[in-house]
């Protein structure tokens, strides 16, 4: 008996190593998260800044921490590769001001809120990081945020952010292509739309 005690310990405790190991995988991409997070809505809930101070922080920011090249090319899917090279510049440089303006938007409307990091797990290549948006007042209103990342190189970069199930960019890639296709698969129409809604 006193051996079957000390079998069932020692297994215990390589159990609570393995859940300790697994729990502590992604500590670093949980740690960007919620460093951007904070920074992001610190600098769009920042009044003592002007907007082009706001703008500029803030595009800084997204510069740094979001794989933009990446995301810009899948969410243009094919049109990318049929793209001329005027064209594809003339598209990155619009997307960027597009998506700035489309992220700062959407975290805006938590302004002066909560960021809470609960969690995270291995999707293939990927990092999916749990985190709620946490209503001042309440502990009960939470709105819950999936950030995908890209661990290369040792360099974290944002994919995709999840906001109550649906995915940013799966959502911008279907609206884009919705687009291409009502007006003939002319990029440069995009690329015109893109840069009429940024400005």
């Amino acid at each position: 008996m006193t051996r079957i005690r000390f079998h069932i310990y020692i297994l215990f405790l390589c159990c609570s190593f393995n859940l300790t190991v697994l729990a502590s995988n992604f500590v670093e991409e949980e740690k960007f998260v919620a460093s951007f997070a904070d920074t992001a809505i610190s600098i769009l809930s920042n009044d003592t800044l002007s907007d082009t101070e706001r703008t500029s922080s803030f595009t800084e920011l997204v510069m740094s921490s979001i794989d933009l090249n990446l995301i810009s090319k899948f969410v243009l899917s094919k049109a990318w590769k049929n793209a001329s090279d005027e064209q594809k510049e003339a598209y990155l440089i619009a997307f960027k001001d597009y998506f700035v303006s489309s992220y700062a938007n959407k975290l805006d409307q938590y302004a002066g809120e909560k960021v809470d990091v609960f969690g995270s797990q291995e999707a293939g290549k990927y990092v999916i990081v749990e985190s709620n948006i946490i209503r001042e007042g309440t502990d009960t209103l939470k709105i819950n945020l999936k950030w995908r990342l890209l661990n290369k190189d040792n360099q974290i970069k944002i994919i995709d952010l999840n906001i109550e199930g649906i995915s940013l960019v799966i959502a911008q890639r279907e609206e884009f292509q919705s687009f291409l296709a009502n007006n003939d698969y002319d990029l440069d129409k995009l690329i015109e739309k893109i840069v009429s809604v940024s400005d």
